[in-house]
């Protein structure tokens, strides 16, 4: 092994999808190679319960080491049992083979022998490997899911006998579903769903997505309709297979919407208030009955704090639109003017004080000497005339950029105070982080913090909403 190599590490790199999976059969794989090295010529980086079908290599940690020691060109040889170890998505293994071959990193795959092909240098063939490692990372993640849903680990309102792995009716919980689909049957507009979801949130201790999950899941009806009409012989029906497709063509519109709701409810959380009086940011809050939302602080060592969504987002849009009405954009242009005045008064004075040195040098170059040279342009005088006439045109043109610059300004300002009117109604958030430093929820009031700026004119200090103006 030669110097720079005997620097590097052989990584020995052993990955298991499940914490109950074991890394012996790697482990046992990968020892004959192990037991060649001496023990500092020897890294192992353990990678468990990480699915490579379900998290890329930016989202797993092991992974992301093993690629910075490559780039840091700290790595030698890398050990892993075969390509699935390493990565499970074509492109994710191109990547990889590309890095690889760059730093000059030598893969071999401890499992050669039992129907595995060793790494190649042949970009056709590596990308063949990792495409049917692709096709068999999806295989093996639908099947998993297939099984999930015929054999659940467990189901609400089901107990699973051990030995059979028959999924009969949980006895306490059988009459309670019976009536929660026999009540979602009779249910004819969206109010109608709210309030059977709100005596079943209660019954069964349920979110509302939970209770639709159920509604819309055929396992119920012991079916499952993943790929065909396949009856599950091993799982006690509460409701026929008839009687639950005709209950999805006819409320499936009310349960999609009332997720959508839900959803929409969740994606709302875009503000970060403070509680006022112990400074901790509030919990974001859905609340079911009245399909809203709101933020409150849980701590009783103080008055209550709560506000909701819709208040404070009528609040901090009415602040926003006092920050952009005071907005001085005529500040800041004048700013500009003013800043395109100091440099072309600097420019023009160098401008002049480079005249008066050509002229100077002209007049020697004509007047100085009676005798004519051949070699002319390589009197030092010339030279100078040359760079100073140089100079002379950059500073013009440095002139007509600060020029074009300050035309641009112009546009530019306004163009930032129609965004900043068209952001504030169609972006309140984004707007919301830039202009606004800490929101501070109280019982009876709010305290924003602006971020202050030159070209903000004076604002009130203090702002009344009544009324329509918050909610």
């Amino acid at each position: 092994m030669n110097s720079i190599n005997s620097q590097k590490k052989h990584v020995f790199f052993r990955r298991v999808s499940t914490a109950g999976q074991d890394i012996i059969t790697q482990e046992a794989a990968d020892l004959p190679f192990r037991e060649k090295l001496s023990d500092d010529e020897i890294l192992i980086i353990d990678e468990i319960a990480t699915s490579a079908n379900k998290k890329s290599i930016n989202e797993r940690p092991e992974m992301q080491r093993l690629i910075s020691l490559v780039k840091d060109k700290k790595v030698h040889s890398i050990y892993a049992f075969d390509r699935s170890r390493l990565f499970r998505d074509f492109y994710e293994g191109m990547e990889f083979n590309d890095l690889r071959a760059k730093y000059d990193v030598q893969v071999i795959y401890t499992s050669v022998g039992n129907g595995n092909m060793p790494a190649s240098d042949d970009v056709f063939v590596e990308g063949l490997l990792s495409m049917f490692s692709d096709i068999e990372g999806k295989n093996i993640a639908r099947r998993s899911r297939e099984a999930r849903l015929r054999y659940p680990a467990k189901k609400f309102g089901y107990q699973k006998q051990k030995e059979t792995k028959r999924f009969l009716h949980d006895s306490s919980m059988s009459e309670g579903i019976q009536q929660y689909f026999a009540a979602l049957k009779e249910i004819r507009s969206l109010d109608d769903l709210y309030k059977v979801t709100k005596e079943y949130r209660k019954k069964f201790k349920k979110t509302d997505e939970q209770l639709i999950s159920m509604a819309t899941d055929p396992f119920y009806a012991g079916y499952d309709l993943e790929k065909g009409t396949n009856r599950l012989q091993h799982v006690t029906p509460f409701i026929s297979i008839e009687e639950f497709l005709q209950l999805q063509r006819a409320k499936g519109e009310f349960f999609k919407a009332i997720l959508e709701r839900k959803k929409s409810l969740k994606c709302q959380n875009i503000y970060t208030p403070c509680c006022g009086y112990c400074r901790k940011p509030l919990f974001y809050k859905i609340e079911e009955e009245t399909n809203s939302s709101y933020y409150s602080c849980s701590s009783k060592l103080h008055p209550k704090v709560t506000v909701s969504f819709s208040d404070l987002s009528k609040i901090i849009r009415g602040i926003l639109s006092e920050i952009i009405q005071n907005f001085n954009a005529d500040k800041l242009i004048n700013q500009s003017i003013n800043c395109y005045r100091t440099i072309k008064k600097h420019l023009e004075a160098e401008m002049d004080s480079i005249d008066q040195n050509l002229n100077g040098i002209i007049e020697e170059l004509v007047l100085g000497s009676d005798d004519y040279s051949a070699d002319w342009k390589q009197n030092p005088m010339y030279k100078r005339k040359q760079l100073l006439k140089q100079e002379y045109h950059n500073c013009l043109e440095q002139i007509k950029e600060n020029q074009n610059a300050l035309q641009k300004n112009k546009s530019v300002i306004k163009v930032i105070e129609g965004a900043l009117i068209n952001q504030s109604n169609m972006n309140p958030s984004m707007l919301c982080d830039m202009l606004i430093n800490e929101i501070w929820i109280y019982g009876d009031n709010i305290q924003v913090d602006v971020f202050y700026f030159d070209y903000l004119q004076e604002m009130e200090k203090e702002i009344i909403f009544e009324g329509e103006d918050i909610a």
